[in-house]
Formats: C-alpha cells, sequence, structure tokens
C-alpha cells in the first residue's frame, strides 16, 4: 500500500496539516485491509503487487507509482492555488514597508552608546542558552535550516541524559554558523520545541529588552561581520560580540514594531515565492498532460 500526503503540506510555520495527513493514511489502510487491495486514488493512494516491486533496483517513493490526480483535481487545485496566490500578493502588498524617512542629516547616521550581547547576560539583561547534542524530551526541534526559513520546528534529537533547551514565547534564536544575518523570535506556534545544534537562544528580561529590537538589531548585516569568525571555511558568529544600542525601553518598542512589520512583510513574500512555483509548476504539468488546455 503506497500513500503519498505531500499534498498536505503547508507554507510557513504551521507545518504540514497533520489531521489531513492522519485522515488520508487511515482510510487508505482501512479500505486497504478490509479487501486486501485498494482501488486507485489518483494522485493520493493506491495499491501495488508486490511481484511489482521485485527487481534488482526498486524506487519505492509512492510518489514513483501512483497514477497522476484527474483533470478536474488538477484544474480545482490549480484554481485553489491561483486564489491562494492571490490573497497573498494582496497581503504583501498591504504589508509593504512605507516610504523610508533619513535622519536629519543622511551623510551623518545616528550614533547610540552601544552594549553588547556577552554585557546584557552578565549583567541580567537576558539568559543565553546553547543548543544540545540530546535529550530526554520527545518534542519538535527547532534547526538552523528552520530559523533560516522561517519554517515550523523539523528536527529531531537522539535521547540522551542530557536536558534540552525549550524555547518559550519571546525567546529569540540566531544561527552561529553560515554567515547569515538571522534571528528568530519565538511565537506561540513555535514556542515548547528543542533548540537544535548551531543555534543560541537569548530569552530577554521583559523589563529590560524588547525581543523585536534585539531580533531586529541582530540581524544588520555590520553587526553580524565584525562578530563573525572566518578563519575557516565556514563562517562562525560569535553571539557575545554582537551589539545593540542602549535605548529606553519606550523606544526599543518603537523599533520592535517596526522590525514586526518587516518580519511580516518578508514571511508574506516567502509564502507567495513558493505559491507561485507551485502555480508555475502546476501549469507546465496541467498543459503538459492534458489537464489543462492553452486557452
Amino acid at each position: 500500500l503506497l500513500v503519498d500526503t505531500g499534498r498536505f503540506a503547508t507554507e510557513g510555520r504551521g507545518g504540514p496539516d497533520w489531521q489531513a495527513v492522519r485522515g488520508a493514511v487511515l482510510d487508505a489502510w482501512k479500505a486497504f485491509d478490509r479487501a486486501g487491495r485498494l482501488d486507485d486514488e489518483p494522485g493520493l493512494a493506491r495499491s501495488v503487487p508486490v511481484i511489482g516491486l521485485l527487481d534488482d533496483d526498486v524506487d519505492l517513493a509512492p510518489a514513483r507509482h501512483l497514477p497522476p490526480a484527474t483533470a478536474a483535481d488538477g484544474a480545482d487545485e490549480l484554481t485553489a492555488v491561483r486564489e491562494r496566490l492571490g490573497e497573498t500578493l494582496r497581503l504583501t502588498a498591504d504589508l509593504t514597508p512605507p516610504p523610508v524617512e533619513h535622519s536629519a542629516d543622511p551623510e551623518r547616521p545616528t550614533r547610540w552608546p552601544l552594549t553588547t550581547i556577552g554585557e546584557l547576560a552578565r549583567g541580567g539583561a537576558l539568559v543565553m542558552r546553547t543548543g544540545g547534542n540530546g535529550g530526554h524530551a520527545r518534542v519538535p526541534v527547532l534547526t538552523d535550516h528552520d530559523v533560516l526559513a522561517g519554517t515550523a520546528p523539523s528536527g529531531i534529537l537522539p535521547e540522551s541524559d542530557e536536558a534540552a533547551v525549550l524555547t518559550e514565547p519571546g525567546d529569540v534564536v540566531v544561527p552561529v554558523v553560515g554567515g547569515g544575518a538571522m534571528a528568530r523570535v519565538i511565537d506561540d506556534t513555535t514556542a515548547g520545541a528543542a533548540l537544535g545544534r548551531s543555534l543560541v537562544l537569548l530569552r530577554p528580561e521583559p523589563g529590560a529588552l524588547d525581543p523585536w529590537f534585539l531580533a531586529g538589531f541582530l540581524r544588520g548585516t555590520a553587526n553580524n561581520r565584525q562578530a563573525s569568525s572566518y578563519a575557516s571555511t565556514a563562517t562562525r558568529l560569535d553571539v557575545r560580540r554582537l551589539q545593540l544600542p542602549r535605548l529606553p525601553l519606550d523606544e526599543q518598542r518603537r523599533y520592535g514594531a517596526r522590525f514586526r512589520a518587516l518580519e511580516d512583510f518578508e514571511r508574506a513574500l516567502r509564502q507567495a515565492g513558493r505559491l507561485g512555483e507551485q502555480l508555475v509548476r502546476g501549469m507546465y504539468d496541467g498543459l503538459t498532460d492534458g489537464t489543462v488546455t492553452p486557452d
């Protein structure tokens, strides 16, 4: 019995539609269990005789053996993708940042008194934790790839006696390998995940630091460059050397609100890109297999 649930993958941080995955798998299994075979469900499931899978080299990926979706299903799916893309593009337009306001003297940028993450950690303004190599908690793991791509926790950690570092809303997570200027604020949908390797977690004291202000300034290119080591083939970030301006909490929140709006815009752009690729691929497939007409 072969079932392909890739159609239930979703964009953004929510991850797959697990309820739909469970329903599709259980429905296919129950029908197969009753009859010993399954009528083809194009694009989703089919049963294949074992003799058809006996060879020196066999690809057992379900999609390799499934019949394509019917023309009606394919057209309906493309229509749904197109509608979602339209909604996302409208949202992206709404989230586009307003015109940039220059400082009073553009040639002389604003200069603030600076501090470092290391100094803030020593002073108790934040707690700094590093990702582990294992843990006894069986929870989703936030990886450095998840942080960079803005996706849901996707990793696993081997079981060990080491206590996993669990994320909380308002934490800021920073990848330390790869050379990309990135920091992610943990929200309710990603809270409770274990911190993966090559990640550093910063937990700001609410009365001292705004998390979005913290994450926004950590993403500055110049800030990352001065705190990174280029001694080997892989760039490594020393989070303790990252700098922040010393600003009152009210001013931090003003900057934090702008950084948060930028993150929403960035997320919408990513989703639009994924939906656009899905629509283009579906159109190519539909036009070449006859399920979509040029008109």
